[in-house]
This record gives structure tokens, sequence and C-alpha cells, in this order.
């Protein structure tokens, strides 16, 4: 009902409510009701109105709002039918503050349906108000990942809510999930005094996993049936660059078989499961067998054929998400994707594996659980925590010496992890929100949980050169070169993509702004950009004047004045999450400054190396003739920095800055 993002079915997220879809998606654009609120008066149900004798005293006190009470029912019958009843109760503190918080909202498709949805508002006075059939609204329920999908959300925005108000919500949903398992979180961005979640499957079996043992006790529990409460739980903030809200909130996963003892309980089983989706897409594929003997062909080894279906994949199937129905779980038949020349991430990893299948070589299906939307945690088999599909390619060893430079190769599995959906990274290398997170690789009789690698520093980062020619009077002109390598490149072919030339020049504009004072940009050209098997060079010159202050024939030049690039600024104030810093990368910067004639340094800066858990810096300083030499490299080492940790990584972080903002004096030399 309130949750800070939507999912979707080809996310395999079945049953996640974790995030504001209201405020994102009131402004989606296919409205199949839109009219005015028509609020009436009404009488509330007994359930809320107990909720309202419930004294709160300080809990929650500051939050905009408090969750009283969050009653959720969920039963599957013999045929696999579910019915899910959602109460909430939420007094409110700050009506303009707990606005994204008061709309009651599900998700239904062509296997679920939103039977009845409705809300009351009791305000402090008592006047009861209730919402009425012009209140809803439903939405299409896309995602920015999908052309057309069969969800649809519905909501209503509770009338009569104010300051004080005591808002309730109850929805009922029924219908049928494909892969047989629910995640229900127990915690909430406001603060819940009670959640409570009772779960029956009479006629099957039953398993459940609480990834925070310590925030949820078990109330009872049988082999067909569970309940579980979370009391006096505290808001889990919003904060920047946080991990993903499922990971950190306390939840529940739910995995049953309606029909006989088979709920998933392990990763293995987990795997071999969704193999039996995956095996109902295999058909004939004769046309298939037609273009891979025209893609290997004048291919000399197996890593060049390799190579080429991966690229027709990449580049010539289109990335479109068309998913009605199991259409969100299982991919479409490999046949009907290379002949309607797009897919989305399942069906071109089932493309993929079926062309691999053609030159000798079997491939796997791998669900993975992208970096910064959802996390699969070990400890608990579902396949409601993935929300993307690759391939894990098993390599023989023989072709292992072929492979093992990849930073998308395991020497650990023998896997090389290849993701067909991306059109910017090469064979070899994986997306950055691919790497360091777990997949699920489903084999035919079993699964088998493992993480993939992230790439080393030296293949993810930042290369760059600057030539400077100084004036007497601190200004100068400026030659510079950058390179991308790994991620950072990847993410470079996708900024330049569609950006037209003027786009293009007005990014270089602004960004030697930053360098030095009264810039001027000159010229700009960028190589690579065409083909991302190659790296994306940018040269561009501009001019400027590089002093920082000056005092007669003297003035102040800070040498490393492209450090901006490596150093990103992070807030003083303290974290109450992890903090999310991206793969380990490495950047690299070397300056050659010529002084003009009859200028000289006073005194070179002391070269400089820092040295923490999260990462290293190393400055260099010398003179050659009349030119300053530096050398600047900054590593990052670490991905996820905790609350406890991120003061000791800012005061890292600063020294770094202060290291790089180091200035040296330049004055007439004496004779």
């Amino acid at each position: 009902m309130t949750s800070p993002k939507p999912t979707r079915k080809s996310y395999f997220c079945g049953g996640n409510r974790l995030a504001g879809a209201a405020c994102l998606l009131f402004f989606a654009p296919l409205l199949c009701h839109a009219a005015p609120p028509a609020s009436r008066a009404g009488s509330a149900p007994d359930w809320l109105v107990a909720a309202g004798h419930v004294d709160l005293g300080h809990f929650g006190d500051g939050s905009a709002a408090v969750i009283v009470g969050e009653w959720n029912d969920f039963t599957v019958d013999a045929s696999g039918k579910f019915v899910m009843t959602e109460r909430e109760a939420i007094r409110v503190r700050n009506r303009r503050a707990a606005g994204p918080y008061l709309t009651a909202e599900e998700y239904e498709n062509n296997e679920s349906k939103v039977v009845s949805i409705q809300t009351w508002a009791i305000a402090p006075s008592g006047r009861v108000t209730q919402s009425g059939k012009d209140d809803l609204i439903t939405v299409a329920g896309f995602s920015e990942f999908e052309m057309f999908s069969d969800d649809r959300l519905k909501m209503i925005k509770t009338p009569g809510a104010e300051d004080g108000s005591l808002v309730g919500f109850e929805i009922v949903t029924q219908g049928t999930i494909p892969i047989n398992g629910m995640r229900f979180p127990m915690e909430m961005e406001i603060p819940v005094r009670q959640s409570e979640l009772r779960v029956s499957v009479p006629s099957g079996s039953l398993r459940w996993f609480i990834n925070y043992p310590d925030r949820v006790a078990v109330v009872n529990s049988s082999p067909t049936g569970a309940t579980f409460r979370a009391e006096n739980r505290a808001g889990i903030p919003e904060e920047p660059h946080a991990p993903p809200f499922s990971s950190l909130a306390a939840e529940v996963v739910i995995n049953y078989d309606a029909q006989g003892p088979s709920a998933l309980q392990s990763w293995a089983e987990a795997g071999h499961s969704y193999h039996t989706l995956f095996d109902n897409a295999e058909t004939l594929e004769t046309e298939i067998a037609s273009q891979v003997g025209l893609l290997e062909n004048g291919q000399s080894d197996t890593l060049s054929k390799i190579d080429a279906l991966y690229n027709y994949v990449s580049r010539q199937i289109r990335y479109v998400a068309i998913e009605i129905g199991i259409g969100g779980y299982q991919p479409h038949p490999a046949e009907e994707v290379y002949k309607n020349k797009y897919g989305d991430c399942k069906d071109k990893a089932n493309l993929l594996i079926s062309m691999l299948g053609k030159i000798g070589l079997r491939g796997y299906p791998a669900l993975v659980g992208t970096r910064g939307d959802v996390e699969a945690n070990p400890k608990i088999p579902t396949l409601t925590t993935f929300d993307h599909m690759i391939v894990a390619l098993p390599v023989s060893p023989s072709l292992r010496p072929s492979v093992e430079r990849f930073p998308s190769y395991d020497p650990k599995t023998q896997i090389l992890w290849i993701d067909p959906t991306s059109e910017a990274d090469p064979l070899g290398q994986l997306p950055e929100m691919d790497q360091g997170v777990f997949a699920l690789i489903a084999y035919p009789d079993h699964g088998d949980l493992q993480r993939i690698p992230e790439a080393p520093l030296d293949t993810n980062g930042i290369r760059y050169t600057a030539h400077v020619v100084l004036q007497t009077d601190g200004s100068g002109t400026a030659d510079v070169e950058v390179k991308y390598l790994g991620a950072a490149d990847a993410r470079r072919h996708y900024f330049y993509r569609g950006r037209s030339q003027s786009e293009i020049l007005k990014g270089f504009e602004d960004r030697v702004t930053n360098y030095v004072g009264q810039a001027q940009f000159e010229r700009a050209s960028i190589s690579g950009v065409s083909d991302s098997h190659q790296q994306i060079t940018e040269r561009f010159s501009f001019a400027g004047d590089f002093s920082s202050a000056s005092t007669g024939d003297t003035w102040f030049l800070q040498p490393l004045f492209l450090a901006g690039m490596s150093i990103p600024e992070y807030g003083s104030s303290p974290r109450r999450l992890p903090l999310e810093i991206g793969t380990p990368e490495q950047i690299q910067g070397k300056y050659r400054i010529e002084l003009p004639p009859g200028m000289r340094v006073n005194r070179l800066p002391e070269n400089i190396s820092l040295k923490s858990e999260f990462g290293e810096l190393e400055v260099e300083y010398s003179i050659s003739g009349n030119a300053i030499l530096a050398k600047q490299t900054f590593s990052f080492t670490q991905s996820r920095i905790s609350p406890e940790k991120y003061p000791a990584f800012r005061a890292f972080m600063n020294s770094c800055a202060s290291a790089e903002r180091q200035s040296l004096r330049v004055s007439k030399a004496e004779l």
C-alpha cells in the first residue's frame, strides 16, 4: 500500500510493496480514470476504530506519520489461487509531509486482480470521510524498461486527511503467482507501531525466511501456516546512494507449493524451479542455426565465435520488453525473438544461449539482482529477489587461457558472465549494475548462487593527461586528453549516444569553466564513440587564467586543476544507512605545466601518499627544465561504506581533496 518504489513482474519481485509508487505514477501517461475526488461521510470499520484507541505516547515523534498497525492476511488454496487482504492504520502528524504515505495502492495484472480498495480518514473532530468510486485511479504500470506490460496500479489518494487524522486502508487482491513466492516488508520509511502477517497454505507446503530475525517475532508456525509480528520499529530514512530498501527493511519471504511438499527451501531448488520455466521457452530453431553459420564463418577460434554471437544479440536484437502474464517471468522462444529482432533481458539471454548451443557450448540462464535495485540474500532462497537475467557460460580448460584476462571471468568457478542486454560493453566486460552482486545460475537439475566478480582497479576508471603553457601573468592554454576504461567507458558510450554536436560542444564549454578562471573553450574531438569495442578518448583545448591569486610579479598555481574529476564531495551529516559508491575504480592524471621564461617555482609541494581501507591517493611532483611535472593516482577499493565507517571515509576523502588542491607559488626568477 505504501512503499518507496514500484516493481514489475519481469523483476521477479512478486509481492514487494516497497515504495512511493503513488508519487511517481500520478504522472503516468495512461490514466484510465482520473475524475475529481468525490469524498463523502461514512463509518469506519471496527479494526480502524480500535487502532484509534492506541496510545502512541512519544513513539514516532518528529515523523510525518506513524503506522499504528498493519495487518496482512495471505492465503493460498489447492489450485494455487491466493487471496490477500491488506489493512493499514496511519496516524497523521503532518499532513503536508505525510502525503506520500496516504495513498492506498496495489498492482494487478492478468494473473491477479484488485477485488476491492477502500480508504477512510477519521478527523480529530471524529468526522469520518470514506472514499468513493470516483476517488479510484487506475494507471498503466509500465516501468521505464517496458514497452508494454499488463501491470496496472490501482490507487486512492485518501480524501479528507488532515493533521491528527487516523487514515485507514483496506485492499483485497486475488489471483495466482507463477513463481509461488512473495515478499512482505515489516518495516517502512515511517515508524511502525505494529505490523502483523498471517500466511496460510492449507493444502500444500510452506517455507518462510526472515532477513532480520531480531526485528520480527514468529508468533506461531506450522508446515502450512505462520504468523509474524514486528513492533515499535523506527522508520528507515531515505538517504542518497543507499542500498536497496528491500535489503534494509525487515521482511518475511515465503515460498509455497499449493499442491504438495515442494515449497522452495534452498537455492539448488530455486534454480531448478526456474529452469522449468526456461525449458518451456525452447523451440525448434532452424533459422537461428543458419544465422549462427553466417556469424561464425571466417572466425578462426572459439572465442571469436562467441564474440560474434554476443555482438549480434547485444547490438542487433533491440531491447524491447512486452510482458504479459507469464511473459514477465518466462522468456519468449528463441526463434520468436530472432524473428522479431527484439526482446527483453530474458529473451536476449535465451537467444544467446540457443546460439551458443549451435557452436557446441552450453550456457545457462542466470538471474541477477542488479546493484542498487534489489539484492539477493544468500540465506534466503527465493525467486522474488531478482530483476535481471544474463548468461553464465562454463569455460572449458582449452578456452580458459583466452578468457582469463576478462574482468567478467571468474577463475574460481570457471564461469564467463555475459550480459547480452548491454550495448556498450564488449565481451568480457559487464555493466556496473551486474558487478559484485549475487546471481542464481539455473541449471536443469539444480541452482547455484554465485557472486559475480567486480572488475579490478586497473580495468576500470579514467586516465587523463594535461599539457599547459603559461604566460607571465598566469594565463595560458591547455590541451587535455581523457581516456575511459571499463564501466566508465561504457557510461561514456551511453552519454554520447543520441547527443547532437551542439549539445556535445556545449558540454565541453560548461566543463572547462570548472578548471580555470575566464575559461575560453577552443576545440574538442572524440574518438571511439561509434563502436563500443573501442575506448572513448576525448581531446579538448581551452584557455584561461590558471592563477588562483597574485601579488606583484608572484602568483599561485594549483597544478592538479583537473582533480575534481576524481574526488566527489560527501556531506558532513552522519549517515544512518550504508553509502554505495559504485564499483572499485582508479583515476590517473599526468600534468606537464610549462612556465614562461623568467619565472620559476619557489618550492615544490611535498609528494603525498594517503592510504586507508577505502582507497589511496599518490601524488608526485618534479621539475624538468622549466616545466612542472605532476602525477596523480587515486583509487577506490570498496563499493559500500557502513554508517559506522562513514566519518573515517569522509575524513579520508577530505584529506585527499585537500591534497589535490595544493598550490605552489610562481615568481620572477632572480638574476
